[in-house]
């Protein structure tokens, strides 16, 4: 009986084995798992009925695009969640699908975080589609990754939400800051853990809490904590990059995109600038990481009155300038300031702005023409004069307009300088805003473009008090109109944010002391 049951058995595995195209004794072959070697990423290579050949997100699978120039990493043609081959050649530890389960509880749901990662643009700037999904929450943003070093990737302030559903987590995404740190542990897949620098703002930490259905307030608890406070560590899943089309858009934007720490294109002729690092604020221990296409420039370095300027060479074409804050500093948030002096105009790329309050990094966009021109003059050379004031006529003209609108008092400041030196710029986007300005009774400037490069003004105080005011002459393409202005006086520096409509003026009253 037993002998007829073995044999029953063997013809029943002869068969099982003939349906499946395989002869007895062949070896059942799996698709390669990918791998990674001295820490960094191997090649994958996947076949069979059951591979993926892209990375999947919420809406479905995310595949193929064409290869920009200067990324890099290759792609098979054969189109996803079909059956086929498909080589993926990755060449970039980042790249990728990264996800992590939190759960912070044994007997409530995990809450899914979920980073795709795209191919990088000159090995500096990734695009990220960053994933959250917890109970009935679902939340997808756009986000820009920028490489500090070979562990490192700081995390954008901006997450722009492409969809958020029942409930929206408004400034609570600010908590997702500072870097990605990588690590790998033999052949497991790599890991890359969240380092925050700490945002300790009461307001920040409650804000938005009851706004909607009083249903949510526990999963609003439970994500907004993940956020701020947790440990979090993702692990990678796949090496597919991210190959959405708005993937492109968020390293190269277009000049009137949303800013997601990418500062517009400013096109040079000189191959050197003067760099010049400061503290907008108080000094308080406020640490930065510069880095010029991938070339550490600075380290962690202490913005103190030691603080020296250097000169900057430029590459031939794109030069890409990361500004990293390494932390808060005493007083948060770290109020650094990366000046720029080049082909005889100032440019500023600050923490300070309202745009970069909080933020891990920002980028500054330097294209050196390759093209061999004149002689051009020193980066310390006095910059454009203020346009001409208008007849007489049309000076009275101003002066019933500023007195038509309020005036909005900004800021008192006290000085022991006569003379001091205005710096005016548009810390945002370049927009067509123009500015009047009049100091007590006095017009110094009609008609005044306020353009990405600093422009200056010197201005003499009167013993005691003077007002001086900032009327918008039109709300350029995006309302209202926005400037940032600087004084230099005594030494130090004091940076004020301006804003203004065809309804309200800006008014800073400056005390002088003798």
């Amino acid at each position: 009986m037993r002998s007829l049951i073995i044999f029953f058995f063997c013809l029943t595995v002869q068969y099982a084995l003939a349906q499946s195209g395989q002869r007895p004794g062949a070896t059942t072959q799996r698709s390669p798992v990918a791998t990674e070697r001295g820490g960094g990423p191997g090649n994958r290579t996947t076949t069979g009925a059951n591979s993926r050949t892209a990375a999947e997100g919420r809406g479905g699978t995310i595949a193929g695009g064409s290869t920009k120039a200067g990324n890099t990493g290759s792609r098979s043609n054969t189109p996803a969640g079909r059956p086929g081959n498909t080589v993926v050649t990755p060449n970039d530890q980042w790249a990728g699908t990264w996800k992590v389960d939190y759960k912070p509880w044994p007997h409530i749901p995990a809450v899914t975080m979920q980073l795709q990662i795209g191919t990088p643009r000159q090995n500096m700037l990734y695009p990220a589609l960053l994933s959250l999904d917890y109970g009935e929450f679902h939340g997808s943003y756009y986000l820009l990754l920028v490489r500090k070093n070979e562990q490192q990737l700081g995390i954008g302030r901006g997450k722009y939400p492409v969809k958020e559903t029942p409930f929206k987590l408004g400034i609570w995404l600010l908590y997702l800051n500072g870097t990605f740190n990588y690590s790998r542990k033999g052949n497991e897949m790599p890991v890359m853990e969240i380092e925050r620098m700490w945002i300790k703002d009461f307001g920040i930490f409650m804000k938005g809490l009851y706004d909607d259905d009083e249903i949510f307030v526990s999963t609003k608890v439970t994500l907004r904590d993940m956020l701020y406070s947790n440990p979090i560590q993702l692990k990678k899943i796949s090496h597919q990059p991210w190959a959405a089309p708005a993937a492109q858009k968020i390293v190269d934007p277009d000049r009137d995109s949303i800013y997601l720490g990418l500062y517009d294109r400013i096109d040079v002729d000189d191959s050197t600038g003067q760099l010049t690092i400061v503290d907008e604020d108080q000094l308080d221990k406020d640490t930065v990481t510069l880095v010029h296409n991938g070339r550490t420039l600075l380290r962690s370095q202490e913005i103190n009155e030691q603080t020296q300027s250097q000169r900057i060479r430029l590459d031939t074409g794109m030069n890409l300038l990361a500004f990293f804050a390494d932390n808060y500093g005493r007083l948060p948030p770290n109020t650094g300031d990366m000046r720029v002096a080049i082909d005889g105009k100032k440019y500023s790329f600050d923490f300070s702005d309202r745009s970069n309050a909080y933020a891990t990094f920002l980028v500054a966009q330097l294209y050196r023409r390759p093209v061999a021109g004149k002689p051009l003059p020193s980066p310390d050379t006095i910059l454009p004069a203020v346009p001409a004031l208008p007849p007489a006529r049309d000076t009275a003209a101003l002066t019933r307009t500023a007195v038509s609108r309020r005036d909005q008092y900004v800021t008192t400041i006290k000085v022991k300088q006569r003379e001091i030196t205005l710096e005016l710029w548009d810390a945002q986007t370049e927009d067509g805003d123009s500015i009047s300005l009049r100091l007590n009774d006095q017009w110094i400037a009609s008609g005044f473009p306020v353009k990405k490069q600093i422009q200056e003004l010197k201005i003499t105080l009167q013993p005691g008090e003077n007002r001086l005011q900032f009327m918008a002459d039109n709300l350029g393409r995006i309302p209202p109109n926005t400037a940032a202005l600087r004084l230099l006086f005594d030494k130090i520096s004091r940076r004020v944010d301006l804003s203004t409509d065809m309804k309200r003026n800006n008014m800073i009253r400056i005390i002088y002391e003798e």
